[in-house]
């Protein structure tokens, strides 16, 4: 992943005895693929294939970056649900939902373009059956992807910290300085998308009472705002658990998942 390419996303290995359905992993900004690993390998032992995409720290602050990413993420996708359409849920971990997934929420919506074909969108928006957060959604600030750095969980990268740290520290300081307004208007549109995806099926969320990255009391709030939108919240809440849970908390996993290949 080259920094201002906007991220990349691959697929994981398939189940060894098929896919029951579609998890699109939307990674943390410096996360790599040793350490999505184990989540990746929960899914597939539950009989789901896993598309994981891995944002880079410009499409943070570059909407056109992230949307890029979104299209192809999407184009992706429909490559493999148009040869057997399956349930599909998007799994955002930490910033990845600002990253990416807010945008391909917004594609789907038809609320900006994107280069692929209509059909496309209908398909990943009709197979579209539930969401998971895991620690988020992280709101969206200026020097958000400093605060990724000072994370112990999330400053584990192979990518080296002295880089990752001027990188971060001098976009924050450059959108501060040149484009205050444009932080605060993707910050209301984040939001706003989020909060439209009401429609999207079940929603899990996992947070911590301890978490200073994804405060508990935003994640909680944005669970209630689902709520009173319509849509069906389980939240899972620890005292002590760390930034991005550990795959031996994901055992709520299994009934969404089991419940939405019910359908």
């Amino acid at each position: 992943m080259w920094p201002g390419c906007g991220g990349r996303f691959y697929w994981a290995p398939a189940p060894p005895s098929g896919a029951r359905g579609v998890v699109v992993v939307f990674a943390w900004v410096w996360s790599d693929e040793a350490q999505l690993r184990p989540f990746v390998e929960l899914y597939a032992s539950l009989g789901w294939r896993c598309l994981v995409c891995h944002p880079d720290l410009v499409s943070l602050y570059l909407s056109e970056k992230a949307a890029t990413l979104a299209c192809g993420v999407i184009s992706e996708l429909a490559k493999e649900l148009k040869v057997k359409p399956l349930p599909t849920v998007f799994a955002s971990f930490s910033g990845g939902s600002k990253g990416c997934m807010y945008k391909v929420i917004q594609l789907l919506d038809g609320r900006c373009e994107g280069d692929a074909m209509m059909k496309d969108y209908r398909l990943v928006r009709n197979c579209i059956s539930g969401q998971v957060y895991d620690s988020g959604p992280v709101d969206f600030v200026s020097d958000v992807g400093t605060q990724f750095l000072q994370n112990p969980v999330i400053g584990t990268s192979s990518q080296p910290s002295m880089l990752r740290s001027l990188m971060a520290k001098a976009l924050a300081s450059g959108m501060d300085t040149l484009f205050p307004s444009r932080i605060e208007a993707q910050r209301a549109e984040y939001w706003h998308t989020l909060y439209s995806s009401a429609g999207l099926g079940s929603v899990l969320i996992f947070c911590s009472e301890g978490d200073d990255l994804a405060p508990c009391h935003v994640v909680c709030g944005f669970a209630r705002r689902l709520v009173e939108l319509g849509t069906d919240v389980k939240v899972i809440k620890w005292s002590d658990s760390p930034h991005i849970g550990t795959p031996s908390f994901y055992l709520q996993c299994l009934v969404l998942l089991d419940r939405i290949t019910e359908y």
